[in-house]
């Protein structure tokens, strides 16, 4: 079976490139499916060329790149791919490649999926939801497009994004609490809020912690300015390769977006045993339940964001019954293979 991928950039700190990377590297084991990739660009391309046939790199199919003439010259560059190449899915993960995908299909006769990772408002032109099947990834999205956009519960399958399950080292004990927060540095990501309720906290709790940012991104000058002006002692330490040794060494992990499918940052961190302290992001408690197996705060209240942290830093000690509740979790609901043998299954499904 032969499956093309379209997504919009393959970066390092991102969640859909993360997914990608994960998935791919378990389904190529299988010989029955062969993947093909187009995405717009990225700094993580390399990662994926032993892991796949073949990568297209279209910079017209950038979203940021969007325009009439950007849509119709990804239009007739993946019509002319698909006759000469005869895929049997179209699979997209986003909604401007779904689009190009789908119109492509009604003349190619294809079957187009689409991997929903999060619900984002519904503005601009373009439907969001226009392929013909649907792979969700947390219960919210799964519920809306049954409920609100009246799709077929056929055509949907839930599947959790899935994780690798690293071997877990022994933590050593550090002398200072290490707290960290990692994503792309964009606003929607909320480090602002990070930055600000470190700002709030006790002279006693920043003495037991050191704070860390890991990402890149558009944002990052102005993170870095509103850490100097508000004094905050915070250690940028930019793109991670390694994110999981990364994490191996951290205590605290710190989510604070403003939106999210399901961050896969926080299954990583918990899978390396750190306490997670997370935004009640739409669809949060489809897997955190706060003071059970996390400590949860409203979106963009830095104030009740320091709280949490310094409610972990002077506890920390007890919470270990919360950290590996969490891990248990993230270890059942977040399985690799689960999730590449669902998705292959799906597949054939429909094709027969």
């Amino acid at each position: 079976m032969r499956i093309l991928i379209l997504t919009n950039q393959l970066l390092t700190t991102c969640g859909v490139s993360k997914h990608l990377l994960y998935f791919l590297k378990e389904a190529k084991k299988n010989p029955d499916f062969e993947f093909t990739l187009i995405c717009g660009g990225g700094d993580a391309i390399n990662d994926y060329r032993n892991l796949v046939k073949e990568i297209f790199v279209w910079p017209w199919i950038l979203h940021n790149n969007r325009s009439f003439r950007c849509f119709s010259k990804s239009f007739y560059k993946l019509l002319a791919l698909q006759k000469k190449e005869k895929f049997d899915i179209f699979h997209s993960h986003n909604h401007y490649a779904a689009n190009i995908a789908k119109i492509v299909s009604v003349i190619s006769k294809i079957k187009t999926v689409q991997t929903v990772h999060g619900l984002i408002e519904p503005i601009g032109r373009l439907n969001h939801y226009p392929s013909e099947y649907f792979i969700t990834v947390n219960e919210q999205v799964y519920d809306y497009l049954i409920k609100q956009r009246r799709k077929s519960i056929e055509k949907i399958r839930l599947i959790r994004s899935g994780v690798p399950i690293q071997a877990l080292t022994t933590k050593g004990t550090n002398k200072k609490l290490k707290i960290i927060s990692a994503g792309r540095l964009i606003p929607e990501k909320g480090f602002d809020v990070f930055i600000k309720a470190i700002r709030k906290l006790k002279v006693s709790d920043l003495e037991r912690a050191e704070f860390l940012i890991a990402g890149c991104g558009e944002y990052e000058m102005e993170l870095k300015k509103l850490s100097n002006e508000l004094n905050v002692q915070i250690n940028f330490i930019g793109e991670v390769k390694d994110f999981n040794a990364c994490l191996s060494s951290t205590d605290i992990f710190v989510l604070a977006s403003q939106s999210e499918g399901f961050p896969l940052t926080i299954i990583e961190a918990a899978l390396n045993k750190n306490l997670i302290i997370s935004s009640n992001f739409l669809g949060y408690d489809s897997i955190l339940q706060n003071n059970i197996n996390c400590l949860i705060f409203n979106i963009d209240d830095a104030q009740e964001l320091a709280e949490k942290i310094s409610y972990a830093i002077q506890n920390f000690k007890d919470l270990h019954s919360m950290i590996n509740k969490m891990y248990e979790l993230a270890v059942k609901e977040f399985d690799l293979n689960k999730m590449v043998d669902k998705t292959l299954n799906f597949y054939s499904e429909i094709l027969n």
